[in-house]
């Protein structure tokens, strides 16, 4: 599945921002900022340890326009929360955005 965002200049979080999901969901998130966007890249957190390797294990991020498309979420954790901070250059400066998740469990109600 793929969920878009919003970045604009003067948030860090995502206009989406939180996003939810279900444990067992592979999310491909597709970023899109206010300008051209190039050399995109992002890092996951989990209780404010680095998951990424774990959550996002292959694949590579792209960018063609404004549009930055990350590599896939997977194996996120039932009852955790994670702040992806994506990374992209436009306009020849580094920003760095923020999303947050929360992942509930399968059998989990609201």
């Amino acid at each position: 599945m793929t969920t878009n965002v919003n970045f604009t200049k003067d948030r860090v979080w995502a206009v989406e921002s939180p996003l939810e999901f279900v444990e067992g969901s592979t999310v491909t998130l597709s970023c899109t900022y206010w300008s051209s966007v190039s050399s995109p890249a992002a890092t996951v957190y989990r209780n404010k340890a680095n998951v990424t390797s774990t959550v996002m294990p292959s694949g590579t991020a792209t960018a063609s326009g404004s549009v930055s498309t990350l590599k896939p979420l997977t194996a996120l954790v039932g009852g955790a929360e994670y702040v992806v901070a994506v990374t992209g250059t436009v306009s020849g400066d580094v920003w760095i955005k923020k999303i947050e998740i929360i992942c509930s469990k399968d059998e989990q109600a609201r």
